[in-house]
């Protein structure tokens, strides 16, 4: 981006909608100023106060309509929320009927209990990474490869992301399940992914190439505000406003009584200096003006945001999965230790934002096989699935991020017996009908530490599992942790 973009960027997220009564705007530099005890940072906070008064005097919202912050807030709530950080729909813990389009940029951990279509619900622990972006981050610029910036990590290799995930807990069998015995071994399932496409991305050429319309209406509206920007700043200058302030600041923190004052006491005195020196700059036409130019510059950085995050992604994975039961023996069924065939499964997910809204649908298909044809088998093919999802971005919590709100439906329909053995019944119980699962789950997903960690919670209904044909109401929750904020969070 060019140098204008980093300018605005700066004001906007250092901004609140505010009045110059209540000083707002500059409420982390009087705070700064207030808990100040040493002379340096006293000097430091007092000099970082003076700097940006410009700020309070811009955002006077007596004339500020009430869009312009809406607008504010809807920039500062961005954040993004198509990360797949957990296990797949097949897994014996998992939250995710349809996953999010996108793994971790470098690294990321998953923790989730109870399953969707799986009989036997379990804990599975999820690892995904970026091979390539791990080494990129390996640099100093590893807040860089966090954001996606494809200069700072010119491989093809970023676009793979692998995944291993380990079912720690099998959960309690149900009584018709009592001749399944769990594996010793943990590891349940491999995943390979490839980005086939992602716009979803603010660097690079392919950024300015896509995005060109709404980058050169905010580049414009932006430069116009920042040359409009200038002549707030000399009016400051030329009325004395900066060179007063910092005067009466020192006068009073050199008082007998300041170093008794405790931090609110402080922040009061602070204030009314700062509000007795800006009274001496009144509303013009011209500052009007410039607070019409900011408004539309927000407007256009949010267009453009919106369309970032709304722009499409593609990506295609491969799976490889170990069944999580071994067989003990049923009767002349089954011999003793013999295992259910292993699974490779093929996967498309494919996302698009709606339009300007806050809102993204994902959608997926996928088709799984057995790694041999057992006696009884109908062939390879095991299943097929396919399943729609619809993600409200909820408002902005600070310093955690934007919770999200989701729906999805699942289908599978499963084309032989789903342990591949050609079982149709024992116990007098059904386990191997062939036959159609459909789910539908409702997801809130909790941000904490600046996005670093997300909590999701959901409860789906499905008319049946895979070995049970009844229907079944479960809760799902878990706890993922995206390593990308905090390279991100690190480098700031």
């Amino acid at each position: 981006m060019k140098p204008i973009c980093y300018l605005l960027l700066t004001t906007l997220l250092t901004v609140v909608a505010a009045t110059a009564q209540n000083l707002s705007p500059l409420k982390n530099e009087i705070e700064a100023l207030a808990k100040a005890i040493s002379p340096s940072d006293q000097e430091r906070a007092l000099a970082n106060l003076r700097d940006n008064l410009t700020k309070a005097t811009l955002l006077d919202t007596s004339a500020v309509p009430e869009e312009g912050k809406k607008v504010i807030q809807e920039i500062l709530a961005f954040r993004r929320a198509d990360v797949q950080n957990g296990a797949t729909s097949g897994a014996s813990g998992s939250t995710s009927a349809i996953l999010s389009p996108l793994l971790p940029a470098i690294f990321g951990v998953g923790i989730e209990t109870g399953s969707l279509t799986r009989t036997v619900s379990g804990t599975t622990i999820t690892l995904k990474a970026n091979p390539a972006g791990l080494l990129c981050a390996a640099g100093e610029n590893a807040a860089a490869i966090a954001r996606r910036d494809d200069d700072s990590c010119k491989t093809f290799w970023k676009r793979v992301g692998l995944t291993a995930s380990f079912d720690m807990g099998r959960g309690e069998k149900k009584a018709e399940l009592e001749n399944l015995q769990t594996l010793k071994n943990q590891f349940t399932e491999f995943t390979a992914r490839v980005e086939l496409l992602n716009h979803r991305k603010a660097t690079g050429g392919q950024y300015r190439r896509v995005f060109r319309r709404a980058i050169l209406d905010w580049e414009a509206k932006a430069q116009r505000f920042v040359d409009k920007n200038v002549f707030t700043v000399v009016e400051l200058i030329q009325a004395g406003v900066p060179t007063e302030v910092e005067t009466s600041l020192k006068a009073l923190m050199a008082t007998p009584s300041w170093a008794t004052l405790s931090t609110e006491d402080r922040v009061k005195e602070i204030e009314s200096l700062v509000k007795t020196a800006l009274a001496r700059v009144k509303p013009s036409s011209s500052l009007a003006e410039e607070r019409r130019f900011w408004l539309e510059s927000l407007r256009a950085n949010r267009r453009l945001q919106s369309a970032i995050a709304n722009a499409a992604v593609l990506t295609t994975e491969y799976s490889y999965q170990q069944p999580d039961l071994a067989m003990e023996a049923i009767g002349t069924i089954v011999p003793q230790g013999v295992r259910p065939p292993n699974l490779h499964t093929a996967r498309f997910i494919y996302a698009q934002g709606w339009g300007d809204k806050r809102l993204d649908l994902t959608a997926h298909a996928a088709a799984c096989w057995f790694s041999e044809t057992r006696p009884g088998m109908r062939g390879l093919f095991r299943d097929c699935r396919s399943g729609v999802e619809a993600k409200f971005k909820l408002r902005d919590i600070a310093n955690y991020g934007a919770p999200t709100l989701s729906f999805a439906g699942l289908y599978v329909f499963l084309n032989q017996e789903p342990l591949g053995l050609g079982i149709t019944a024992f116990n007098q119980v059904e386990i191997g009908e062939r036959g159609h699962i459909g789910l539908f789950q409702a997801k809130v997903e909790f941000p904490t530490a600046n996005n670093a960690i997300r909590i999701p919670v959901s409860f789906t209904y499905s008319n049946r599992t895979e070995l049970i044909k009844e229907s079944e109401v479960r809760g799902q929750i878990g706890i993922s942790f995206n390593l990308d904020s905090v390279f991100v969070e690190k480098q700031q």
